[in-house]
């Protein structure tokens, strides 16, 4: 079972902690809410295999073409307690009809190709009439993918940011660059800039999501450059210690027991739950006097 590596792939999606620097966080204009401090990597908890039942009354014991085997049992009837009802859910707190429900809140989506962590090609779309967009930038756009939220001129923003970086010295992007026609290219364009490839740039609304993006990256530049270090250093770890750990390839069990109203149960298996709900109700009246 790849346990290790679900477990690593988790941990590389972190929530990002606060520590004290949050004081001397800004509350109006452009700027990342949070901190942006990540946590010392911590290898995770040993993986415990799942045991085989030993009173299964159904096996089924399967192999793939790679020879990994998965085990499927069916055991004995649970005498467990139905789960409780939930509770009856509140009214919901009426507000005054001239109160605004919702703030107003931006949604960022955008893919892009980085180009020696210096340009990006960037798309995304009017919020409205979905008309394409697309621009150069002059500045990495990862870093700012690193954020899940931040607030430009006072108004929350989701953004949902992927981009793809691209090394053109790298000899894995000469090779590709030699068997394109044309050639692979870095754009033009001027250090922490931007130029328009397509969309109207007189569009107020379309044009928001990339004044958003540039704003909060030329507000916060020194704690996304950390950011982005932190977290390759991060993960840097993460994957040596996978490495160094391997885990070994477990049989895979999957087990289940029946309960109420299931269509495995046998009329003993009905009376010994019932006779369970019975003594379980006795003891919770019992507490209740």
């Amino acid at each position: 079972m790849k346990t290790h590596l679900s477990q690593l792939l988790l941990a590389l999606h972190l929530p990002l902690l606060l520590n004290a620097e949050d004081a001397s966080l800004p509350t109006t204009g452009t700027y990342a809410p949070d901190s942006l401090r990540v946590p010392v990597f911590t290898p995770p908890a040993p993986f415990v295999p799942k045991e085989p039942l030993a009173d299964a009354q159904t096996t089924i014991v399967l192999r793939d073409h790679e020879g990994k085997i998965v085990t499927l049992q069916r055991g004995e009837a649970s005498l467990a307690p139905d789960l409780p009802a939930p509770e009856p859910a509140q009214e919901a707190f009426q507000r005054p009809p001239f109160e605004n429900p919702r703030p107003q809140v931006l949604q960022i989506n955008m893919s892009g190709t980085v180009y020696d962590r210096r340009v990006t090609v960037v798309r995304w779309q009017h919020a409205v009439s979905n008309e394409p967009y697309e621009a150069v930038l002059g500045f990495d756009l990862g870093l700012v993918a690193n954020l899940g939220s931040f607030v430009y001129e006072g108004i929350p923003c989701h953004s949902n940011i992927f981009c793809m970086q691209l090394e053109t010295q790298r000899p894995v992007a000469q090779r590709s660059a030699a068997r394109r026609f044309p050639p692979v290219s870095v754009p033009a364009v001027e250090a922490d800039s931007y130029r328009i490839l397509k969309g109207n740039a007189e569009d107020a609304a379309g044009m928001t999501p990339l004044l958003a993006v540039q704003a909060i990256y030329l507000a916060e530049k020194p704690r996304l450059e950390k950011l982005s270090s932190d977290l390759k250093n991060y993960q840097q770890e993460a994957k040596a210690w996978a490495e160094a750990n391997p885990t070994p390839v477990e049989p895979a069990v999957f087990w289940f027991k029946p309960h109420r109203n299931s269509r495995y149960l046998t009329p003993v298996d009905k009376a010994r739950q019932q006779a369970a709900q019975d003594q379980n109700t006795q003891a919770t009246q019992g507490e209740a006097r």
